[in-house]
């Protein structure tokens, strides 16, 4: 693991501290980052945590998760495993938090949980129920000394995980690479081409194993890379977004923001504006 440091900061909500880690080799193909969050605000807070093309193992350090989806309230557990869809996840708590982060590859559902991802799909899910063993994990998580030390220990636990389970699909994660290598900007011709599959064994065989059908993937990982241009301050246009991004235009760019994020990207914008540790915290892996 790769320590990548950590971001602290303040103002009139209260104060914030964001950690990120990178996994070592091994790990890469299946760990996408190491993320620790703490804050402390004047109150209650709710904030709407965008889908992604990611498992997202949330471990809670200083108690239960609250998570919402769909409008489902998710397990009160102290270890969480979001499932990609395309629905995002409400995200609540009573004035502070720690946590830890760790995003996955869709291909560690099965790897790591023994489980295809398309069970997990549009699903919160307490870690418990896939992992014996969760509790003891998050009880020494919570007694370590910093994120470093956090971040390898789970390293750690999901490596012998990893050597324990069943490796992934050699064609399905040839194809997700190229999905995520183009940042989701390709023609699913392009997939048929490389597994040789029928376009009905692609879709079917990409959607257990990788969450969704190709395409509704490859929309995800635009979209997620499109938020990550907005937030850097040398994009000067929401149209050079779309542009760079593969959208036909920036109408179409705002349609598939309202149906991830539910508001325009210039909403979006002035949310992150007005809430510095989620902002810090979202940017953190």
């Amino acid at each position: 693991m790769s320590f990548g440091g950590i971001r602290r900061g303040s103002g009139p909500g209260g104060r914030w501290e964001a950690a990120v880690g990178h996994p070592r080799r091994g790990l890469d193909g299946l760990v996408v980052g190491y993320g620790g969050f703490c804050e402390s605000l004047g109150g209650p807070i709710v904030r709407h945590e965008l889908p992604a093309p990611v498992l997202v193992l949330l471990i809670g350090l200083g108690g239960p998760l609250s998570l919402l989806r769909g409008g489902r309230g998710g397990p009160a557990a102290e270890a969480a495993l979001v499932g990609v869809g395309r629905g995002g996840v409400e995200a609540a708590h009573a004035g502070s938090q720690r946590v830890l982060e760790v995003r996955l590859s869709p291909l560690a559902a099965g790897v790591l949980f023994d489980v295809p991802a398309s069970e997990l799909a549009e699903q919160v899910v307490d870690v418990a129920e896939l992992w014996p063993g969760t509790g003891e994990l998050v009880e020494r998580l919570r007694g370590d000394s910093g994120w470093a030390e956090r971040f390898e220990r789970v390293e750690a636990a999901l490596g012998a995980r990893a050597e324990r389970g069943h490796g992934a699909d050699p064609v399905l994660a040839g194809s997700w690479r190229r999905v995520t290598d183009r940042r989701g900007d390709l023609g699913i011709g392009l997939l048929h081409e490389q597994t040789g599959w029928s376009r009905k064994r692609l879709a079917q065989r990409f959607r257990a194993e990788i969450g969704l059908p190709p395409k509704a993937m490859a929309n995800l990982v635009r979209f997620e890379h499109a938020v990550y241009l907005l937030r850097r301050p040398e994009v000067r246009s929401l149209a050079e977004v779309a542009i760079r991004c593969g959208y036909y235009d920036q109408a179409h760019l705002n349609r598939e923001f309202k149906e991830y994020a539910g508001c325009t990207p210039t909403a979006f914008l002035g949310g992150l504006a007005g809430d510095a540790s989620g902002a810090a915290m979202a940017a953190g892996v």
